[in-house]
């Protein structure tokens, strides 16, 4: 009998060839799975980017509205009105009081929500005497302090380096649960913003 010059290979001869074949796939599999993972972390990075710089927009146009307000009043009676709406929509307060320092002592200027003794001429004691030491705003660690009557927030009224008032608040919204980086901001530019308006629309009225 001749033999075959060519036998047929044994079945399993192409197993090395195979089990390369699958480490391979194995292999690109993983690197795909890698790089999708990459890209869904670049994309979530980008997100949540874009959500910051929406936010921060969003907390620029609100300052740029108060500032503008403030700005543009005509008379005392408009700047202390565009205060109010400033406090009211931007801050989320309901209850608070505006007071300028003559001869050492608060006196009312404007108040909204206030239905209490509260809002008269008085000695500052206590947080809003530091308020007016430091020039520095104040608020506490809730908008809706456990002691009834507390401040919950105070804005110094700076006229350059001297502060000429304090904005007290005593009460925030119900909806208002935390203080927000917005606040910090709002109460920066109110500070430094409300008294030279104040003090620029009396000037007006007065030359008018």
């Amino acid at each position: 009998m001749k033999r075959d010059p060519n036998p047929p290979s044994s079945a399993a001869e192409p197993e090395p060839s195979a089990r390369a074949r699958l480490d391979r796939c194995q292999a690109e599999l993983v690197r795909l799975r890698r790089r999708v993972e990459a890209a869904e972390g670049a994309n979530r990075r980008m997100a949540a980017e874009h959500a910051e710089l929406d936010e921060r927009l969003s907390v620029l146009t609100r300052l740029w509205v108060a500032a503008t307000a403030l700005h543009e009043a005509a008379d005392e009676a408009s700047a202390l009105r565009a205060l109010e709406e400033v406090m009211i929509n931007l801050a989320g307060t309901e209850e608070f009081g505006v007071f300028e320092v003559e001869g050492g002592a608060l006196v009312p200027v404007h108040a909204c929500g206030v239905v209490d003794g509260r809002f008269r001429r008085h000695a500052p004691a206590g947080v809003v005497a530091r308020v007016l030491e430091s020039g520095d705003a104040w608020r506490a660690e809730s908008p809706h302090p456990d002691a009834p009557g507390e401040p919950a927030a105070c804005i110094p009224l700076r006229i350059g380096a001297r502060v000429a008032g304090v904005v007290v608040v005593w009460g925030f919204l119900p909806q208002k649960l935390a203080f927000e980086p917005f606040d910090v901001e709002l109460f920066a530019l109110l500070a430094n913003r409300a008294a030279p308006a104040l003090r620029a629309s009396r000037l007006l009225e007065a030359a008018a």
